[in-house]
Order: structure tokens, then sequence, then C-alpha cells
């Protein structure tokens, strides 16, 4: 299907579906906090410029914000990971609940922090990040919690996001067992991927990553590509893992969605008119093609509801989220 194809009714039918689809989401949770200010002098103690800390906000970060895009569209998100058992986990739930998401497959541990990534701003420029988080694999009994909450959640679940940030969450034999589960079961599942988990993807409906991880995957140095290039990454890509779809993520450039069936690779160019933080723009990305897609959308439609999502997140400051009619509109429904 050509994008330019693309008739409003379908996009708006597929949307109306939203609030009667379910989508579990595994993988890592954070809190993304982010400290607003302004410079006004360098420190004496070191050539840094000291930031006169105005607000602080907090926002869900990683997994949770994939949870929270998706219950901004209208679906049902059923949320599984780990926490601490601290004060920051208590944030995390109150965050949660503000959105009104049930966090029953949110399980707390001893063995790690609540993951928080604090940003200090100066106005809207990033000055640095400091990360709180111990990235370790979960153990055996982690392990078998998560398992038994997603064995709870499947059932009633449309389809599946694993979020992986690589901080421990998705790991073997655990996600191995949730893929084949998904497959057996012809269940969509969909994947935001890290590089050092690609072996644990192979079979899954979709993967979405940006450019750099692509080139990641086959074990090529990332650089600026031609269409042809995109093209050839793209195929070794799909014939590695064995995979019905992939959506490449491009940057400025768009996203490149490749479909096996079809064997043909749609090109779709960004629809961001300004780019002020691109923060959880995968996170947007993955949640609107799944749920379109689980929707009954194209694969071409779902990534072209995907795109226009971005190009709206990508206009405002940290982590942002996009509703059905904000959507459509954007689509030019």
């Amino acid at each position: 299907m050509n994008p330019n194809s693309i008739q409003c009714k379908n996009l708006k039918t597929i949307v109306s579906k939203f609030s009667k689809t379910s989508i579990i989401v595994i993988g890592d949770v954070m809190i993304d906090e982010y400290m607003w200010g302004d410079v006004r002098r360098i420190s004496p103690e070191a050539p840094v410029p000291v930031v006169e800390v105005e607000s602080v906000t907090r926002r869900l970060g990683g997994a949770a914000n994939v949870v929270q895009n998706l219950q901004k569209l209208g679906v049902t998100p059923k949320l599984i990971s780990i926490c601490g058992n601290d004060e920051n986990a208590k944030s995390l739930r109150s965050i949660l609940a503000e959105i009104k998401c049930v966090s029953d497959g949110l399980l707390s541990s001893d063995l790690r922090p609540t993951i928080i990534k604090t940003r200090i701003m100066a106005r809207h420029q990033q000055i640095v990040r400091a990360d709180r988080e111990r990235i370790v694999d979960l153990n055996e009994e982690e392990c078998e919690k998560i398992w038994a909450a997603f064995e709870k959640f499947f059932p009633s679940a449309d389809g599946v996001i694993i979020s992986d940030y690589g901080k421990g969450v998705v790991s073997q034999p655990l996600i191995g067992r949730i893929i084949e589960k998904c497959i057996s079961n012809q269940k969509f599942v969909a994947i935001d991927p890290k590089e050092r988990h690609f072996e644990l993807y192979k079979g899954v409906t979709v993967i979405t990553p940006n450019l750099k991880e692509a080139h990641t995957m086959i074990g090529a140095q990332y650089r600026q590509c031609t269409d042809d290039d995109i093209r050839d990454l793209g195929w070794k890509i799909m014939d590695n893992l064995s995979l019905p779809y992939l959506l490449i993520t491009l940057s400025e450039r768009g996203m490149a969605l490749f479909d096996r069936e079809n064997r043909e690779m749609t090109h779709l160019p960004t629809e961001a008119q300004k780019v002020f933080d691109v923060t959880g723009a995968g996170d947007t990305v993955i949640s609107v093609f799944s749920a379109a897609f689980t929707c009954g959308a194209t694969p071409v439609e779902a990534a072209f509801l995907a795109n226009h999502a971005a190009g709206l997140t990508v206009a405002e400051l940290g982590t942002a989220s996009v509703d059905p009619e904000s959507l459509l509109k954007a689509c030019g429904c």
C-alpha cells in the first residue's frame, strides 16, 4: 500500500477500536526526573554552570512511558515489570495511578533500586543527566513472578510490547518463553530493541530499531545511509531474525517499513514540523504502531499513524504522548 493512498475513513475506524483493545507491556520501567532552572553564573569550584533550580517534575519513563502512550490513545495497557522497594517506587506507582493505569503487574524487589534518570535543564537546554540504577538480570524468583503475571494477563490481551532498555527485565530464558508463547498462539508481539539482546528477538511480529541500532544488529559500523543502504540493511535484519515486519526509525528522514510477504520497503518521510526533544519518541512509535496493527490496520497504515504521532511528540520537551483526536488531526483527518 502506498502511504499516499491511505484513507481517513480507514484511519478513523482503526482509531475507534483503540478503546476496546488491551496490550501487555513488559520491560524496564523508570522515572524521568527534570530539574528546571536557569544559569546566571559559573561555579567558583569548577568551570561548570550553576543551575538555580526553580521546579522539579517527574514523568514515566521506559516501559512505563509506553504504558502512558497506550493509555492516552485509549488502549488498556497491562504493565509487567519490576522496580525497587523504595520511595521512588512509591512515586512511580503514584504517577501510574494518576493516569488510571493498574499496576498489579509491577513487582517490587529489595535487590535493585527504582531506576531514575535526572535531567538538569537550564531553560530548554539539558546541562547534564544523572542515572541512578543497578543493571542486573532478573534472578530465577523474579523471572517466575514476571511469568506468572504474564500468564494472568495473556488470555485477554490483543498483543504484547516488549520495551527493552537493557536494564535487566528483558533477559533469557524469560523473554524466550514469552516470545514462544506469543508465536505459538499467533499473538502480535513487538519489540523496541537493545543491542545486547538481538538474538532473543527471532520470529516476533515487528521490531522498531533506530538506524544506529539497526547497524549494530548486523555488526556494521554506524554511518549515514543512502536509500539503497537502508534497503540492504533492513533485508539483512529481516532475514537474520525471520521477521514478518521491520520498522526502522530514521530520525529527520522519517521511517522505513519492511514487509516480508510483499517483499517491499516503504519509506515514510518525517512529519515533524519542529524538533525540541526526541526523548521517548521510540516509545510513541511502538505504542501507536502496535495499537493500530492489533486493531486491524495494515502495516503501512500502522506505520503512517506512528510516524505522525512521533512528529507530534518530538515537538514537546520531555516525554510526551498523543490522544486519538490529535493523532487523526495530524493525519489530516
